[in-house]
């Protein structure tokens, strides 16, 4: 079996952190839209008519839950079609496989819905054509009837079987049953679905023995169990996907496959059922890194969703057209970005899909969502005036996104409308990457460059008015750009919130960018490896710590250059004053010997740390760090960013008490960095500054900061982080406990599984209450460092020459910004 790519695996935590999905490959640029901040809102501006229902699976309340989901299946003109599917928990201890059957524990029906009320007018339980040995795939509905099969497998022959059932929706009756030839069936992971009149057309992504990625194209004809398929491949790059496929010609079809770079267009024939490569500077209109999610319309259009809306294909003018923008409805656009597009036409829209954006947690029943979307005459905000709030890739985070709704539903003169105008900016930072080194220079180099674009716009009045999630370009982070928040935020209680968190935040008292929810980072181990501080390490007393107990293998994996970056970025308060730059200081030369005499000039690569199962990251902790050593031993300690409590509690778990968060090395021994999960800021230059101040409000409340909480996110009131924290510890101690911790690496039940309690909540508050400093980059600086220090490390020039070099290049670099 192909193992997963090194670059995917990092690819997959960039992702967990809401970071660019661009930063798995190259990006299109593409102009740049204006700004339509300050313009006001016509009545017939584009708008959407909404109705949204939720469904829950229906479980049994008495059984313990290992997991249930539903998806969609197919439609017809009155109804829609979901299948719900899972598994109640198998008991442990002593089974008698002989009379055991999986099916006693299964979920598996479905329900025809109405299209127009959103209600569930059939359900049908389908557990009864389960066999024994074997499981049910291919689930469909179309004209009527419900088509799946069943695969057995037999022990005594050791051979597989297939079954085709259909059921009448109307009846719930079998109208056929037939066997079919195993090696007939595609057991492949299909990613996509293309009807197009008698063809079904399905993608998958494999990999051959020379671990060359290439794609399969598989056709059914006339409603046929068999497909004929086609391979798509590339001598020169691997391929991933085939994102749509849109006709070109009689019984022609162009099929784009998104590759290492550039994607790489076919021509599929299916008059002769063969590929054959075209000029993709035909098809330089369509951005293919942008599309998911498409469905084909009754006339053949190609619709598609982006991270800003629905779009179409037109092929004969060779564009993209807009169809339905996010801003142009009243629904929570945190949903309407990844939910399954199942009807689509340029006047009413359907969508489907799971509510919760958080992460998997098994043993909780999810909420499903059904929209429908209608074209409606008349704007209901006409007359308003657009306040536009920057979103880096779109990502709103749910109750953000609700507090957008409750302000433009009350406030009535302005209106809050989402974009992401910087989503295709030039630049290809993240290729080829293959070393945390690699990775942070990278990082650097786009937020440079973010940080300049935003800057240039709002200096010339351009920019957005209100920005989400940008505290990692710390450039911004001045009047010229930024307002000081704290007349919003004002005078906060200790005894009511995290105060530290919000000084963290700050620079030099001022607030730019307001932490709604935060994430903590540093080094997770046992309370008593700490330095003298207690909450962080002395660049001595973690040089001790790194041979005592880690064994000279640092939870820090980086090159000199980059790991000193890290150091000064956390300790940046000391260098970096009042737009003057100083690394004269005793504390800048304490850190710059400490990485030299301590880390290796380069990092391992990523492909030799997964070769030798060193990069064995916390399954379910959030960022791009790995603890050391063989994955199926003991560990010591991590270096992680942890945004979520049950991250917290599972590391404490996997490392055998590691209980504190502390500092990375620093001359004073300071405890661990700040970093933002939603954050706010708005621009010196906003059409009103004022109204941007009262959506800061509502994000300030109580009920804002207890659903962040609830959602399992660090927050700054101590009362909702307290209930928070108590709701993960129950959940923890239970379902989440069982599927988290609840085995050992050979399968087996743990016997003396941890146990949380107040005692956890109360040592996590501590390391919150110990926060000084928040990790933001000034990513232009961090970027002269790694230019300049190695002359040092390397032993080539002397720290004072270094210094004088950096120090300057700094100091011009703060000049020209004014």
């Amino acid at each position: 079996m192909k193992k997963l790519p090194i670059k995917a695996v990092a690819c997959a935590l960039i992702v967990a952190m809401v970071l660019p999905m661009a930063a798995c490959g190259k990006k299109k640029g593409k102009s740049r839209e204006k700004s339509r901040s300050g313009e006001v809102i016509k009545a017939d501006s584009p708008w959407f008519d909404s109705m949204v229902k939720a469904y829950k699976p229906e479980v049994d309340s008495k059984k313990s839950l290992e997991y249930v989901s539903q998806q969609y299946i197919g439609s017809d003109d009155k109804s829609f079609v979901v299948y719900t599917n899972g598994y109640y928990k198998i008991p442990t201890g002593k089974i008698d496989w002989n009379t055991f059957s999986y099916n006693d524990y299964s979920i598996n029906f479905v329900e025809i819905i109405d299209k127009s009320t959103g209600k569930t007018e059939k359900k049908y339980d389908l557990s009864e054509y389960l066999p024994k040995n074997g499981g049910m795939e291919e689930i469909q509905y179309a004209d009527g009837k419900f088509n799946f099969r069943t695969v057995t497998y037999d022990d005594a022959s050791g051979k597989m079987s297939v079954l085709k059932y259909v059921i009448d929706a109307q009846t719930g009756k079998v109208v056929e049953k037939k066997d079919v030839p195993y090696e007939d069936s595609n057991y492949r992971y299909y990613y996509h679905t293309f009807n197009f009149g008698d063809y079904t057309v399905k993608i998958s992504q494999e990999w051959d023995e020379a671990d060359k990625g290439y794609c399969t194209v598989s056709v059914f004809e006339g409603g046929s169990d068999s497909s004929t398929d086609i391979e798509l491949r590339d001598n020169e790059q691997n391929l991933y996907d085939v994102p749509l496929i849109f006709k070109s010609g009689e019984n022609k079809f162009i099929a784009p496959a998104s590759a290492d770079k550039d994607p790489v267009y076919f021509e599929i024939d299916l008059n002769t059922y063969t590929a054959s490569k075209v000029d993709s500077k035909k098809y330089d209109w369509l951005d293919v890194n942008s599309i998911y999610n498409t469905f084909i319309g009754k006339d053949g259009t190609v619709y598609y969703s982006t991270s800003e809306g629905i779009s179409k294909l037109n092929i004969e003018k060779k564009t993209t057209e807009d169809v339905f923008r996010y801003n142009w409805c009243s629904v929570n656009r945190a949903y309407l970005g990844y939910l399954q597009l199942i009807e689509c036409s340029d006047d009413s829209i359907t969508l489907w899909g799971e509510k919760s954006t958080s992460s998997y947690m098994p043993g909780v029943v999810s909420e499903y969502i059904l929209i429908t979307l209608n074209r409606a005459e008349t704007n209901p905000h006409a007359g308003k005036s657009i306040l536009e709030l920057y979103a880096p890739y779109s990502n709103v985070d749910i109750n953000v996104g609700e507090a957008i709704i409750k302000f433009n539903e009350t406030n009535g003169k302005y209106y809050i409308e989402p974009t992401d105008r910087y989503q295709g900016i030039d630049g290809d930072y993240y290729s080829d990457i293959n070393s945390e080194d690699e990775w942070q220079k990278a990082n650097m180099k786009y937020n440079s460059a973010m940080s300049n674009e935003l800057a240039m716009d709002i200096l010339n009045g351009e920019g957005p008015d209100i920005l989400l999630n940008t505290s990692a370009y710390g450039q911004l982070n001045s009047d010229n750009y930024l307002v000081d928040l704290n007349r919003y935020v004002g005078t906060l209680d200790s005894d009511k919130y995290f105060t530290n968190i919000v000084e963290a935040a700050g620079n030099n008292g001022k607030l730019y960018q307001f932490p709604l929810s935060y994430m903590i980072t540093g080094i997770q181990t046992k309370p008593e490896y700490a330095g003298k501080s207690g909450i962080g390490f002395t660049t001595e007393e973690y040089e001790k710590f790194l041979k005592d107990q880690l064994n000279g293998k640092d939870v820090l994996n980086y090159g000199q250059a980059a790991y000193f970056s890290m150091l000064f970025t956390a300790m940046s308060e000391k260098f970096l004053v009042d737009g003057k730059a100083d690394f004269t200081g005793p504390e800048f030369a304490e850190l710059a010997e400490f990485v030299k005499n301590n880390v290796p000039e380069k990092a391992r690569s990523w492909d030799e740390m997964y070769n030798n199962d060193e990069y064995a990251s916390a399954t379910y902790a959030v960022g791009v760090s790995a603890f050391k050593g063989d994955s199926m031993t003991p560990q010591i300690a991590t270096y992680t960013t942890t945004y979520r409590f049950i991250d917290y509690f599972i590391q404490i778990a996997q490392f055998n008490g590691a209980s504190a968060i502390l500092g990375i090395p620093s001359a004073d021994g300071r405890g661990p960095l700040l970093e933002s999960y939603n954050s706010v800021a708005i621009s010196s230059q906003s059409k009103n500054i004022d109204a941007c101040g009262e959506f800061v409000k509502m994000l300030m409340t109580d009920d804002v900061q207890m659903e962040l909480a609830k959602g399992g996110n660090f927050v700054l009131s101590k009362a909702a982080f307290r209930q928070g924290a108590k709701d993960a510890v129950d959940y923890m101690n239970g379902p989440g406990g069982d599927s988290y911790i609840g085995f050992d690496n050979n399968g087996d039940p743990v016997k003396n599984r941890m146990k949380f309690s107040q005692k956890n909540i109360d040592e996590l508050e501590k390391i919150i209450s110990s926060i000084s400093r928040m990790n933001s980059t000034d990513a232009a600086i961090g970027l002269i460092l790694i230019e300049e220090m190695p002359a040092y490390f390397s032993g080539q020039k002397e720290l004072d020459n270094v210094v004088k070099i950096a120090q300057d290049r700094a100091q011009k670099v703060l000049g020209e910004r004014g």
